[in-house]
């Protein structure tokens, strides 16, 4: 609920902290006192647009801040959770809307900048203002079906709907992906083809390319290479002088005295490490000479075979390994085309079959509608007829959403098929006896409109976590005695939540739990506007100042104002 309203530098405001109690409050005042000034200020924090000719006179800022106690509503909580809003341990949210004379304004969610798009989420979901200047609820194109639903517990039918809508959406796409793919790959099909064969008759091998450059440049240099490892293996093995027999000759000087001195062990030990190598290397050139053949033919496969790795190589700008992944990918591709055919006809019975699902699910949801519009209708309006509309009649007015193309068949029908649907509902009204009916919101006055929305929002009571209302002047144009039913209603809507009614009559400024009274007071040279709960004598005052000069007769024909408002309460 809203614990506190705080305003600043609006209008007649200079500095207002208002608190607010649970159940029905009453706002009065005389006229041009400033009530509606307390409506306009809790719209602000709905996102409603600013007009900054309102900041007070000699100020550059003017603020609004709305404090919610959101202890006991744990799906608001959560709800607020999802759009990224956490709240502490206490449950406390704060709406601040800053409005500045020069510059752009700022709105804070609990301390933190945010968007005024999201003030109008959060703020739309905590307050339904309802005045003769604000009757947007009833004109808005999705409260009927909203409202419909609501009272027929229709969530279920919806959450299925939803599910069977997202599957179609998921299919749908998958199936126009796939196609747009098939076209595309049926004009590259050829080229993937031939791209696919020229890579896979080259027979790729990522070792295969060092392997030849090795062998290419012993080809090339074989003469040059042979001589040279001659040489080499005789220089280590044959002849008089060779290394081997060399190094033999310094291990055979050095042995006997090694054992006589550390170092020269340490180079005998060396020595003999060099004897070893050289016999290896020897043996290594050994085999190098033995395998080592030149077959002029087969240097030119060798380079022909590099010359082409190296052209596929500059004809896809890719190395060895990209050329392998290639060949795989356009296998692949090629492979997905020849059973595009079956992948299409196959999602594309999976769409239909989608579709139909949707279509059953939508008309189930038309049928629950249809089914029980006639009732909420009958039950809205006996609630209504004694708000001084007696002849009032409601209908619920549910026709399919129909589509030139596209969409899906529920009943027979092409629909576009939304969330909320395949179905069009309006809320039809006829308020006087022999006049045409048309929709609500565009046939009903103001002191209509909210009388009307009262009753629907009785009728809609059972919600759990339901927004302040604010009705500004519900029982404008009423009698005192045609407003002891709104005042009831009032009051039964109010024992499930939170309401604020701005009213002129006494009969029901007596029935709220609380009331405030709003007036102007001259301070210095400026005039403020202050409101204040009223108690004991001071509310028997105003509820008898309410009065005014009607000729209210008290039961006990006493004619006192004073005794007829004590009755009131009392009643109350």
């Amino acid at each position: 609920m809203l614990h506190e309203l705080r305003v600043g530098h609006l209008a007649l405001v200079d500095d207002l902290n208002l608190t607010l109690a649970a159940g029905l409050t009453m706002l009065t005042g005389e006229t041009g006192a400033g009530k509606s000034l307390i409506a306009g200020a809790l719209s602000f924090l709905t996102g409603v647009k600013a007009d900054r000719g309102l900041i007070r006179e000699g100020e550059d800022l003017a603020w609004v801040e709305g404090v919610f106690d959101l202890g006991d509503r744990p799906l608001t909580v959560t709800w607020l959770g999802t759009l990224g809003v956490r709240l502490g341990a206490d449950g406390i949210l704060v709406l601040r809307r800053e409005m500045r004379r020069e510059g752009r304004g700022r709105v804070l969610i609990n301390g933190l900048v945010s968007s005024l798009a999201l003030l109008e989420q959060i703020g739309g979901a905590l307050l339904a203002i309802q005045s003769q200047d604000q009757q947007r609820l009833l004109s808005r194109p999705s409260f009927a079906q909203e409202f419909l639903d609501d009272v027929l517990g229709l969530e279920p039918q919806l959450k299925h709907l939803t599910a069977a809508r997202e599957n179609w959406n998921k299919l749908e796409a998958e199936l126009t992906r796939r196609r747009q793919e098939e076209d595309f790959a049926r004009q590259q099909l050829e080229m993937w083809q031939y791209q696919h064969r020229e890579l896979s008759g080259m027979g790729l091998d990522l070792a295969e390319e060092p392997h030849l450059a090795e062998q290419l440049s012993f080809a090339r240099n074989a003469r040059a290479l042979l001589e040279g490892a001659g040489k080499a293996l005789a220089h280590l093995t044959e002849g008089q002088a060779n290394a081997r027999q060399l190094l033999g000759a310094a291990e055979g000087a050095l042995a006997p005295v090694a054992s006589k001195s550390p170092r020269i062990a340490t180079v005998l030990g060396e020595i003999e490490d060099a004897e070893a190598m050289v016999s290896e290397a020897a043996k290594t050139l050994e085999r190098f000479l033995d395998g080592a053949e030149v077959d002029p033919s087969r240097l030119d496969e060798m380079e022909e075979r590099k010359a082409q790795y190296e052209d596929l190589r500059r004809k896809y700008d890719r190395d060895v390994a990209g050329l392998i992944e290639l060949q795989v990918v356009l296998g692949e591709r090629i492979s997905r085309q020849q059973v595009a055919a079956a992948d299409i006809e196959e999602l594309t019975m999976a769409v239909a079959e989608a579709g139909a699902a949707v279509g059953a699910a939508a008309a189930e949801l038309r049928s629950r509608r249809t089914d029980g519009a006639a009732r909420v209708a009958a039950q809205a309006c006996e609630l209504i007829r004694p708000l001084a509309l007696p002849e009032i009649s409601l209908e619920f007015a549910v026709t399919p959403r129909l589509s030139s193309e596209g969409g899906v068949e529920v009943e027979g029908q092409l629909c576009r098929v939304t969330a909320a649907g395949a179905d069009e509902v309006r809320l039809l009204a006829r308020t006087n006896r022999g006049e045409k009916g048309g929709e609500v919101g565009h046939i009903a006055s103001g002191g209509e409109k909210s009388r009307i929305y009262l009753g629907l929002s009785v009728l809609a009571g059972h919600q759990a976590e339901q927004p302040l209302l604010l009705f500004d002047e519900i029982d404008a144009g009423l009698g005192m005695d045609n407003a002891i039913p709104v005042a009831g209603l009032l009051a039964d809507l109010a024992g499930r939540g939170q309401v604020l009614c701005i009213t002129h009559l006494a009969t029901v400024a007596a029935r709220g739990a609380a009331h405030l009274k709003a007036f102007k007071e001259v301070v210095g040279d400026r005039t403020v506007l202050t409101v204040g709960p009223l108690n004991g004598e001071e509310r028997l005052a105003e509820i008898a100042r309410l009065l005014g000069g009607e000729a209210a007769e008290a039961d006990d024909g006493s004619g006192s104002r004073v005794a007829y408002a004590k009755q009131l309460l009392a009643r109350a």
